[in-house]
């Protein structure tokens, strides 16, 4: 069969073709200069021309695909379509399709790999048919360039939607200035910062001046004018008053925009942003300081801090007025210690060393001299700050005490004078006490049998009034001598002191039931004599209010308290008392029951008080009328009991026990 023209055509174009000169070696020349890949196809879709840029683009050679389908160029998923596409281009009397007016295509490599490509495509009619020619261009590169676009731009837009989100939760806008207009931008969140819509703004330098409050506007731009003078950076705090009419406080940053290196500045670009809570947070903290401030002048006491990594120290200002020093002079803690009176200098610093060393804290009084050569005493008060276990910070207070002290001085002469006064009167009124109480049993005897019913009631008054009145002298005096009595120092058995009280009290009313329990091995250290006296006095409480029991009950043991220490208590199921009055227990001569009904001065809680408090211990009591008291009290020497509880029954006229 002898080939068509454009089979003819096709091996014309082809190198080492059958007709190399002429016209189609010229155009066989302009299509291998083309930097775009040259494909014709004839009306069977069958390549007859294929320059030397679609072999570089396709990876096939000329004589490989020469004559041959052009679906060997399209990849398989696109093969059905491609028919379809060309017999609608060709029936719709377009004569040419321009690049980039459509969507991309894909070809086919020789090594089976797919690309994006780019086509122009044109229709020449020809006697034996139509030719379809299309320039292509890979746009791998393009492609790949395009996809990163898309994603730096959805990235972009990411970023602006999340500093947008930013900005409206730390309420911060944008803004800029033309210096030589005056007129501003300002971003939509700079806007809901002033608290002013974008369509009401005066978009202009006086604008922002009306917005600011009055009281600020003069202030800001003062500031505003000398920072553009002097060609500086703005940083300015001020109020402004919103479209609805609450006031706000704004951080206004700005910094300058030149056209380039030393040339005059035509704009400024900032940042805006609410600072209304931290204002107000600042409020709080400046009248709170002035507050502490105010407090610590009243107390005369100053906080200090020793930042122990620089050893930077820092003090209060009633710590420099305690020293009576200027405080621009300043102060190291080697310069705080060097201010205590030489004496106590090994204390203070012994206390320094241990919170370094092993975090003692330390609480002392001591002695102290003023920059002013001025001797005071201050209380002292430091604690180590830990962290990780190392130590960071040093922080104490200082109080001048001097006052207290002062007063402390007063008062313990004033009781020592008064003490001394109540007994030398008390053993003074012994003397004429006595000569009253024997010349009425005198005349009593004399005058026996001659006097009337009235005449023996008030001469048995006399002697009554005698009676109680030695009472209450002895009273006093043991109170005086509580008080004026040097402390010792040793072990005492509770436990066997208690049961010797309580086996005198039965001997001397045998007709006594009582049941008594005493634990064993309560021990405790401090004055025996005068631990002697708080027992004998609780003891005989005990017993003497729970005489109108049928069978009385008293109890001597011991409880421990959160701190593992143990507090004695003395009980008894007697009469009890109310606990509004239990105030009144421990003031001399105060009694919640009547004299003719429980015999007593009410001196006795109020010594067993007076030497629980020399003791450094306390004393307290829980009752309830009708069920009986309790009465409890710590020492610091307390002891805790070795073994149980000791039971001893006294039933019936007779010390008898039962173990």
């Amino acid at each position: 069969m002898r080939p068509s023209s454009i089979d003819s055509l096709a091996l014309s174009l082809s190198p080492g073709g059958s007709n190399p000169g002429g016209a189609a070696a010229l155009l066989a020349g302009v299509l291998e200069s083309a930097m775009d890949a040259i494909i014709t196809v004839d009306e069977q879709q069958r390549i007859v021309m294929y320059n030397r840029a679609a072999e570089e683009v396709f990876g096939w050679s000329r004589q490989e695909v020469l004559l041959q389908p052009l679906e060997k160029l399209i990849p398989d998923r696109f093969r059905p379509n491609h028919a379809r596409h060309v017999e609608s281009y060709s029936g719709t009397g377009v004569s040419s399709r321009r690049m980039g007016v459509r969507r991309v295509i894909h070809g086919l490599r020789r090594n089976g790999e797919e690309f994006p490509l780019d086509a122009s495509i044109s229709v020449l009619h020809t006697p034996e048919g139509k030719l379809f020619t299309a320039i292509v261009r890979d746009i791998t590169e393009l492609d790949r360039l395009q996809r990163e676009q898309a994603d730096n731009d959805a990235r972009l837009r990411e970023s602006q939607r999340r500093l947008q989100a930013a900005q409206r939760l730390a309420r911060i806008g944008y803004w800029q200035i033309d210096l030589d207009t005056n007129l501003m931008w300002w971003c939509d969140q700079a806007c809901d910062v002033l608290g002013v819509e974008r369509s009401l703004l005066d978009a202009s330098y006086e604008g922002l001046l009306r917005l600011i409050h009055p009281g600020d506007r003069q202030a800001f731009a003062a500031e505003r004018d000398a920072a553009v003078r002097a060609g500086l950076p703005l940083d300015a705090e001020f109020r402004v008053i919103t479209a609805s009419g609450e006031e706000r406080w704004i951080h206004l940053l700005g910094w300058i925009e030149g056209e380039g290196e030393g040339t005059q500045a035509r704009r400024r670009t900032g940042l805006i942003r609410e600072i209304t809570n931290r204002k107000r947070s600042e409020g709080v903290i400046a009248r709170s300081l002035e507050l502490l401030n105010h407090t610590g002048a009243l107390a005369k006491v100053g906080g200090w801090e020793v930042v122990m990594e620089s050893m930077a120290t820092y003090c209060s200002d009633e710590i420099f007025c305690i020293l009576e020093l200027d405080p621009s002079a300043g102060v190291t803690l080697e310069g705080l210690l060097g201010f205590y009176a030489p004496e106590v200098q090994p204390v203070i610093r012994a206390a320094v060393d241990a919170a370094i060393q092993h975090a003692t804290p330390w609480d002392l009084d001591l002695p102290l001299v003023t920059a002013k050569g001025r001797r005071i005493w201050v209380r002292t008060q430091g604690q180590a700050i830990l962290q990780d276990g190392k130590l960071v910070r040093l922080f104490g207070v200082l109080q001048d005490i001097t006052d207290i002290k002062a007063a402390e001085a007063a008062l313990r002469m004033s009781n020592h004078e008064l003490e001394a006064f109540s007994y030398s009167v008390s053993h003074d009124l012994r003397s004429p006490l006595n000569s009253i109480n024997g010349f009425s049993h005198l005349l009593a005897r004399k005058v026996a049998g001659t006097l009337d019913a009235d005449g023996e009631h008030y001469l048995a008054r006399i002697q009554a009034g005698t009676r109680q009145m030695g009472q209450l002298i002895e009273g006093l005096l043991s109170l005086a001598e509580v008080s004026r009595t040097l402390l010792g120092n040793e072990l005492v058995d509770l436990s066997t002191m208690a049961r010797s009280i309580l086996d005198d009290w039965q001997v001397r009313e045998p007709g006594r039931h009582v049941m008594v329990h005493i634990e064993k091995g309560l021990q405790t250290r401090g004055d025996a004599r005068l631990i002697r006296v708080v027992m004998d006095n609780l003891l005989e409480n005990a017993w003497k209010f729970s005489s109108q029991k049928a069978l009385a009950e008293i109890t001597v043991g011991q409880k421990f308290g959160a701190d593992g220490l143990p507090m004695f208590f003395v009980s008894d199921n007697g009469a009890g008392f109310d606990m509004a009055y239990v105030n009144k227990l421990f003031t001399p001569f105060q009694r919640l029951h009547g004299v003719t009904e429980f015999p007593g001065m009410g001196i006795g809680l109020a010594t067993v008080s007076r030497v629980i408090t020399r003791h450094g211990g306390r004393l307290w009591a829980e009752a309830a009328p009708g069920r009986g008291a309790t009465f409890f009290f710590t020492l610091p020497g307390g002891v805790a009991a070795a073994g149980g509880g000791d039971s001893h029954l006294q039933a019936g006229p007779g010390p008898s026990s039962q173990a």
